[in-house]
This record gives C-alpha cells, structure tokens and sequence, in this order.
C-alpha cells in the first residue's frame, strides 16, 4: 500500500486508553504496509522521536490537546501533500474531516468505537459522519447502536475488532494451579463512567467470601472513583478482601494476570473491551456483561461467562461455579488463549485494515 494518508487521531502516545491502543494498531497496520502516513494527534504531549522509533517513516505531530494548533495543522498538511485518504479518528472529528476531503478532493474514512456514537451526535457531527465513505467500527454492537441513534448507513460500515499487539508475550504453557484464589479487574474507576461493575464485584464479595473466605478481589486502575469504591468496600464489610492497585507498570499489569484465578469486570458500556482479551490471552477465564460488546469477545460457556451486569446474584453465581472447580478454569483458560490469539491477531487486523481501504469507494476520488 502506498497510499498518503493523513490520519487525525485523539491520541497515540499519551496515556494509556483503548483509542490510542487501536490508533498505534492502524499506524502499525499502516506503516508496515509502506503507506505514508502522517498523524496529527490532538491530546499528545509526546515527542515525535518515541513515535520514529515505533512507527519508521512515519510523520507525527502532537498537538498538546490545543484544538486550533490540531486544525491549523491538519489544514496545512492538506495543502501541503498529495493525500490520497483522509482517517478521522474520532467522530468528534468528523466534520473537520469532511472539510479536508472537500479541499483534497479525497475520501476520509471515520473510526468509530463505543459511548462516542451509541447517542444522537450534535447535528454537524452526525451530518458529516454520514458523509464518510466508510465507517469503520471497533465492534458489530457500537455499529447497530451507531445506525440506531444517528440514522448512518450499515452499508457504509465496516468491522474492525480491536487485537493483541504484535510484539505480545504471554504465557506459553499451560497455567500452574494456584491455591490462592483472586478475582482480578483492570479498569478506570470515572464518575463520569460509572458502567464498568467495579460497584456490583464489591457488592457480591461478601456472597464470595462466605464460601471462598481467602478469597482476594484485586482492582488495577485509577480514577476519580476510586474514594467512592473504597468507601463501598468499607461499607459492605469487605475492605479487608479488596485491594486497590493504581495503575501499575506493564510488568506489574502481566504478573496480576500471571497471578489471577478470573478476571471480572460486568461492564454495561463496553465498545470493545479489550482488557477481556487481554486476560484470555494470558490464559485467563472472564466474567463480563451481556449487554454490550462483550460476547463479542468471550465466548460464553467456553472461555468464560456472560452475565447480567446488574445482578449481583447472577456474578456470585457465574464467580463460584469458576472458584469452586479448578479444572474448569483450567480448561477454560486454556480455551480461552487459544480464542484470542486464534481470532484477535494482528495479522488478522492488518489484513482487514488494508481490505477496507482498498475498497472502490475508499479509493475513489471526490469530486470538487
């Protein structure tokens, strides 16, 4: 693919999230294919020299969360270059995308993810959304709520699941039996985003530890909710049986992996989540929702299970059948290695990536 492409992302190399993760999976993608790429990313504070190392020949510009320096910028790059694509890396961006592919005479293509677009937009973001020539969306579930809440095209969209990266080292062999049995969640903890279920795990913990009296719940991540979680723990007399981490080191992040019995989080908003796939890859069973997108990552029965994300009866349940019998999570676990990496690699992303964009109307000139 040699193509030039300017890419307009919210971030790339700043803190750690599940937008920037996709983004340097695309600019991967990308970048190993030989197109030439240039990324403005807006929240980015980080110097170009740490993207030349991970992303050769790549041309980057962090924008330091200034939005007039981020517009200024992506005007002058398409006066500039010859681009032959346009991607929007945020529907908020959507309108600033359309307005360069107009001046370019090219398409632009917007990747959509999750809470972004399962509400109606502002009117000029939804009408410039519909005007890509494609969509691409992180899950099949935040595609039906885009097309239901903002009345864009499903011809126009296109699936990408997010995946492992391609540098990822987990575990390869079988996980030892581990007596000491913990429950392991890695999330941000937002009032702002109260949907993740660190609320409903606390809650069921005095269930869990009636049978399972060793029983360790570990919380990694941070966030203006935490005080509220903590005041929960207390509340529900489990404070004793929850740890609160922080966030941690990526070396830290594979030894709780390393270290869980499950992994659990009973999310109602995820656009993806790829903190499940993450752990399945380390060879983990999960518990999640079954309101979101999260079937679209544990296969329910067989690499861990789905539940109603509000019922603290139905995570006691789901929680206990997986404690009590280690077997189970043996084979679950290893059933569940093998689903990520079989169905969530890079090559796979890289192939569809390249597919999409390949595509007459994603090639195709505009117009002017």
């Amino acid at each position: 693919m040699s193509r030039s492409c300017l890419y307009l992302a919210p971030s790339l190399l700043g803190p750690p999230g599940g937008i920037a993760r996709y983004g340097r999976m695309v600019c991967r993608g990308l970048c190993q294919a030989g197109a030439g790429l240039r990324v403005l990313a807006l929240a980015d504070t980080a110097a170009g020299s740490a993207a030349a190392s991970l992303f050769p020949g790549m041309a980057y510009q962090p924008c330091r969360g200034s939005r007039p320096e981020f517009g200024g910028r992506a005007l002058l790059s398409t006066a500039q270059q010859r681009l032959a694509l346009i991607l929007v890396g945020h529907a908020n961006f959507a309108p600033l995308g359309w307005l360069l592919s107009r001046l370019a005479g090219v398409p632009f293509v917007t990747f959509i993810y999750g809470i972004d677009v399962w509400e109606p937009l502002p009117p000029a973001r939804r009408w410039a959304l519909g005007r890509s020539a494609q969509i691409i969306s992180i899950s099949r579930f935040t595609a039906r709520q885009a097309v239901q809440a903002n009345g864009i095209s499903m011809a126009k969209v296109r699936i990408l699941h997010n995946c492992l990266d391609p540098g990822f080292e987990g575990p390869t062999s079988p996980r030892r039996a581990n007596s000491a049995l913990s429950l392991l969640t890695v999330a941000r903890m937002s009032l702002a985003e109260q949907y993740k279920g660190h609320d409903y795990v606390i809650r069921a913990m005095p269930a869990l530890l009636a049978r399972f009296p060793h029983l360790v719940y570990h919380i990694v991540g941070d966030g203006d909710g935490r005080p509220a979680l903590e005041a929960l723990a207390a509340q529900v007399g489990v404070a004793h049986a929850v740890r609160f981490h922080g966030s941690v080191s990526e070396e830290a992040l594979r030894r709780h992996y390393a270290e869980a019995s499950l992994f659990i989080m009973p999310s109602r908003g995820e656009g993806f989540g790829f903190v499940f796939l993450e752990a399945m890859a380390h060879g983990v069973p999960a518990i999640g929702g079954n309101v979101d997108a999260t079937p679209e990552v544990i296969a329910d029965g067989e690499t861990g299970y789905l539940v109603d994300p509000t019922s603290v009866e139905a995570i006691v349940a789901a929680t206990s059948r997986l404690l009590a019998h280690e077997e189970l999570r043996q084979r679950m676990g290893q059933a569940a290695m093998r689903h990520a990496r079989q169905n969530f690699s890079f090559l796979q992303f890289q192939q569809r990536l390249l597919t999409y964009l390949s595509e007459p109307q994603a090639t195709r000139p505009l117009k002017v």
